[in-house]
């Protein structure tokens, strides 16, 4: 027996110490492959002519099956490898994002009258409903964020009315002259910025359900203009407009749903509600939808 052994140990030492590929990169009898079997003896790797040392086989005399064999186990390797790396991507959870969203916010006036007393040509204040003069404010927002983890984020966010929004109403009581009437224009708008905290419920890689709440600075520009014409409306004899701006701090909280819809874009939809507690703008309630681009 250890005879034997001796014998073998001789010839592994041999086997080992030839040559280490054939010539023109050809694979040869003897050549060390790491694997750990010898495709032509894959049911005895042990054998003369596919031993295995260390499980590595030191020798395989079937050139083109190897060849074949190492070319698919490469491929193979790299499948996995890709595999592993999307995997890693998806449970990855921290991105930086660009997005918009096209907002249509639905007003609550903050008092019940404003009052304009100092307008020349009327006998009278002219007294107005909020309600009746402020309408859908429809905007635009453009965010910059990052979720931070699986659950959230931070948003910064700057928004501005799509359009200015006008309210016309023809005024036949305030002048109390039946040669002349008022018409009387609305003109609202309003610009925001501020930061929201973002909270994620995953329901799948491609479904989150969403929640924020935030603070903002919220600046509403309002006109109103008086403007006198006589009876027939072709002759204009007199204008006066007042400002009446409002420059409040509110707070929002919103929740809504975000699909991803392809890598590294996603839908978002959302309802929020805005408390400003203004005398003009006391709240808004406000349906988005937009998109976000990770990277």
């Amino acid at each position: 027996m250890k005879k034997t052994s001796f014998i073998l140990a001789v010839l592994g030492l041999v086997v080992v110490a030839g040559p280490a590929s054939a010539a023109d990169g050809e694979i040869a009898y003897g050549d060390l492959y790491n694997i750990e079997w010898c495709p032509c003896n894959p049911e005895e790797p042990f054998d003369a002519n596919g031993s295995v040392v260390m499980g590595k086989t030191v020798m395989c005399p079937c050139d083109s099956q190897f060849s074949g064999y190492k070319k698919g186990f490469d491929q193979d390797m790299r499948e996995i490898r890709q595999s592993a790396a999307n995997q890693l991507r998806r449970l990855n959870y921290f991105k930086y994002y660009l997005g918009f969203d096209y907002n249509i916010g639905k007003t609550s006036a903050g008092s019940d009258n404003l009052t304009f007393d100092d307008t020349i040509f009327a006998s009278s204040a002219i007294n107005v409903k909020p309600g009746d003069v402020i309408d859908d404010q429809d905007s635009l927002s453009f965010v910059v964020g990052a979720r931070i983890s699986k659950y959230w984020g931070l948003e910064a966010f700057y928004q501005q009315s799509y359009d200015d929004n006008t309210v016309t109403q023809i005024d036949n009581t305030t002048l109390n002259n039946i040669n002349y009437h008022l018409m009387n224009e609305y003109t609202t708008s309003f610009k925001a910025y501020g930061l929201d905290l973002i909270g994620y419920v995953p329901f799948s890689e491609y479904f989150d359900v969403v929640a924020a709440f935030g603070v903002a600075q919220y600046k509403f520009d309002n006109q109103a203009t008086f403007a006198s014409y006589n009876i027939d409306g072709t002759q204009l004899v007199d204008v006066v407009s007042r400002n009446f701006d409002e420059d409040k701090m509110g707070w929002r909280a919103g929740i809504g749903a975000q699909v991803n819809i392809a890598d590294g874009v996603a839908l978002r939809a959302m309802y929020r509600y805005v408390y400003v507690g203004g005398d003009v703008i006391d709240n808004m309630n406000e349906f988005s939808m937009g998109l976000r681009f990770l990277f």
